[in-house]
């Protein structure tokens, strides 16, 4: 299972932090701004540099809304998605060996059209995906993207997907990305092809000849010996003049011509098909790992350009030198920021009607900070918070089903406050178990009543 504490503790690589600060912007931008002071003040503590502090921001905001895990599980499940496109390469590579040797008659141009002519065309369709105005993507690249939505499902998979692809596309590695699925589908096809071919050719009987009711003795001399001039100089033997004119006659040829006909087309599959995509993958797999090392944060872009104001302030804060004001209907703190530390309070969130607060007998020592119902009573509390007080009562009203605010909020509360507990008022069974959920994940103990949280700080002092 994933677990929360080392996700933290070991850092992202370069290339997640930029995923995930592409991810945070396009749901930003679909969805509307997240709650993220927080994060702000998180990615302020960051030197300052923009591209630094918006993936600092991005970060934040993705270990604390789940989005983190879900583009590992994503990126998890693009690898087995790529593996299951290059299996299923390698062993169409195999059946189509298997088919063109046939029984034991095998004319040598059919062979060669159904192990090098579907290659040749797709190859051909690459290069002219680098054309202007030409679309890169492919079938296999398609397939490669079915085959990962089929095995990462939930909110965020299109959401992992899209920002994938985003940032593919700014690096302008998109194309070369397309090549890297399609040169290694090619290459693990014809390392099924080669092996299979070896083993047929080793254990069983051909025949190979040329057919032709129109072209000339002399047509089918000038293709070997062009095809057969780069296998030739890695070793692979091809038949002389003689023994190609023989090979379009009606009687087989002697065994040795045969071995010399299948050496050669075990090296024109080598050469003409195997060498060029196994070079391409290699071209494909430097150029993308290049573009993404330049990777950069774009400032200028929707989202990311509202940012520089609030992640670049011109001024800096010297703190509070009075309380805000307090808002209508809402307990203000009893006691100036100064006298917080050291003390115990209270902190009343979102409470709905027919809870009253603050509670009746509260001890002289216990600062009440009033309730937080809204993103103003938010930054009321920050403020008090500057010193943050020993002890924190957060008082919830369990009637209410947590989300994504009450989980943050209560990890910037923890983070401010070494003792955090929780209460619990009112509710049904599954949604005080909703509550219970929340509180294990972010390591916040649960108290059963006020009182029994007045005794637990109460013991602490006197220990």
């Amino acid at each position: 299972m994933w677990n929360r504490s080392s996700s933290f503790a070991r850092p992202a690589s370069p290339l997640l932090r930029y995923w995930q600060a592409e991810a945070v912007r396009l749901r930003e931008a679909h969805w509307g701004p997240l709650e993220d002071r927080a994060a702000c003040q998180a990615a302020l503590r960051q030197p300052a540099d923009l591209q630094a502090r918006i993936l600092a921001r991005a970060a934040w905001l993705a270990e604390h809304d789940n989005l983190h895990e879900r583009l590992i599980q994503w990126a998890a499940g693009a690898r087995w998605a790529l593996i299951a496109v290059w299996l299923a390469a390698c062993l169409a590579g195999i059946g189509t060996a298997a088919a063109v040797l046939g029984q034991g008659q095998v004319n040598l141009a059919l062979a060669l059209l159904g192990l090098l002519g579907l290659h040749v065309l797709t190859f051909l369709i690459w290069l002219a995906g680098w054309l202007p105005g030409v679309s890169g993507s492919t079938a296999l690249s398609s397939l490669w993207l079915w085959f990962t939505r089929r095995l990462v499902r939930g909110p965020d998979g299109a959401l992992a997907a899209q920002a994938f692809l985003s940032m593919l596309g700014r690096a302008r590695a998109w194309k070369t990305a397309i090549g890297l699925i399609s040169h290694g589908a090619w290459s693990a096809a014809f390392l099924g092809a080669v092996p299979t071919l070896l083993l047929l050719l080793s254990t069983r009987r051909y025949t190979f000849h040329w057919e032709t009711t129109l072209l000339s003795s002399d047509a089918f001399i000038r293709v070997t010996r062009l095809l057969g001039h780069v296998p030739g100089l890695l070793g692979f033997p091809a038949p002389d003049d003689a023994q190609i004119a023989a090979s379009l006659g009606a009687q087989p040829a002697a065994a040795g011509i045969q071995a010399d006909w299948s050496l050669w087309l075990i090296g024109c599959i080598v050469v003409w098909g195997l060498l060029p995509r196994l070079l391409g993958l290699i071209a494909c797999a430097l150029h993308v790992r290049r573009r993404l090392a330049r990777l950069a944060v774009d400032p200028n872009l929707p989202g990311w350009l509202d940012l520089r104001d609030r992640l670049m302030p011109t001024h800096a804060s010297l703190g509070i030198d009075r309380p805000a004001p307090a808002q209508g209907g809402v307990a203000g703190p009893a006691m100036p920021p100064a006298a917080i530390g050291g003390q115990a309070a209270v902190l009343a969130y979102e409470l709905g009607p027919g809870l009253d607060w603050p509670p009746a007998g509260l001890p002289a020592g216990v600062v009440d900070l009033g309730r937080c119902d809204s993103r103003e009573d938010r930054a009321r509390i920050r403020a008090w918070l500057g010193t943050p007080p020993a002890h924190l009562l957060f008082v919830c009203d369990a009637r209410l089903t947590p989300d994504r605010g009450a989980v943050a909020w209560l990890d910037e509360l923890r983070r401010s406050c070494l003792d955090l507990r929780a209460l619990c008022l009112e509710g049904s069974p599954a949604r005080l178990q909703a509550w219970q959920d929340i509180l294990s994940q972010q390591a916040v103990p649960q108290v059963a009543s006020l009182s029994g949280w007045l005794e637990h700080i109460g013991s602490l002092r006197h220990d």
